[in-house]
């Protein structure tokens, strides 16, 4: 019999074989692809060959880019993807306003994201949605209105994902654990929402205008806290707390550990921004 470690390693060769499946079915180039989800066109083509392994979070953007399953990429379970014909998407069918401003809207959220600010021309947006500079300027006149609109599809995101955590645990404590998971940078889509929630911090410094928007989503961000924190609190989790003055540490917190983590300014790691933001409720509530 032979065992695990005896077995041929066919992980490499496979997948690349599939995610060309899935590129066909979403009508994608190698190039497109690898512009979507920044990775090295070079690195991509090697993966498809089989000469690199695909680590798992360039599958989970993969995965996300063309409309498949990570599942079905990593070990071709589940259905496979149709191609057209010709190996692109019915592009018979029209495409409505609203689908188009989402698609723009991805586009530039990932851009801005992956690219910085700065980095990012409204021709880029354009190109990586296929449309137009004019239908892009149609839906945000201006880089500007584009940033505003990243930052507001990220904070609705965000607070989807919490509302469905939220729904899942029993009890106040158990939701700011979840509270605090949400919050650190263990996947490429929190990174992209994190680097758009900072590069709006930045642009707010330069220009007054964004500045209501960002008060407006933070301050919404920071209720949610103190409310939790009420919500312990009516559980019978430290009474005497000061909520509005954790709540204040705790944002605070959360903001300067996910930056360090980021920019790389300290060896900080995910798991022990977990730890230290779960100490910072310490010694008010256990959440260990």
């Amino acid at each position: 019999m032979t065992s695990t470690d005896d077995r041929p390693d066919t992980t490499a060769v496979e997948p690349g074989e599939r995610v060309r499946t899935a590129l066909r079915s979403a009508g994608l180039s190698q190039r497109e692809l690898a512009q979507r989800i920044g990775m090295d066109p070079t690195a991509l083509s090697k993966a498809l060959r089989g000469t690199r392994r695909l680590r798992d979070e360039e599958l989970a953007a993969i995965a996300k880019a063309s409309g498949v399953s990570v599942r079905y990429l990593a070990s071709g379970a589940g259905p496979a993807p149709v191609a057209a014909p010709d190996g692109r998407r019915d592009r018979a069918q029209p495409v409505t306003a609203q689908e188009r401003r989402d698609q723009i809207l991805e586009a530039a959220t990932v851009l801005i994201a992956r690219r910085g600010y700065h980095n990012v021309r409204v021709s880029d947006i354009a190109r990586y949605c296929g449309t137009s500079t004019a239908t892009v300027h149609y839906h945000f006149p201006s880089k500007e209105a584009a940033l505003h609109a990243a930052l507001e599809f990220y904070a609705r995101r965000f607070r989807e994902r919490l509302d469905e955590e939220f729904g899942q645990a029993s009890s106040a404590r158990e939701k700011l654990r979840r509270l605090i998971e949400v919050q650190l940078t263990l996947t490429p889509d929190d990174v992209d929402e994190w680097s758009v929630w900072i590069q709006f911090w930045n642009q707010a410094m330069l220009e007054p205008e964004l500045r209501p928007a960002q008060r407006r989503i933070y301050s919404s961000w920071r209720r949610l806290v103190v409310d939790l924190l009420r919500e312990c609190r009516r559980e019978g989790l430290a009474p005497e707390a000061d909520v509005e003055a954790l709540a204040d540490r705790f944002t605070a917190m959360v903001d300067g550990l996910a930056i360090q983590i980021l920019v790389g300014s300290t060896d900080l790691t995910p798991d022990r921004m977990r730890t230290l933001l779960l100490q910072a409720f310490e010694p008010h509530l256990v959440l260990g």
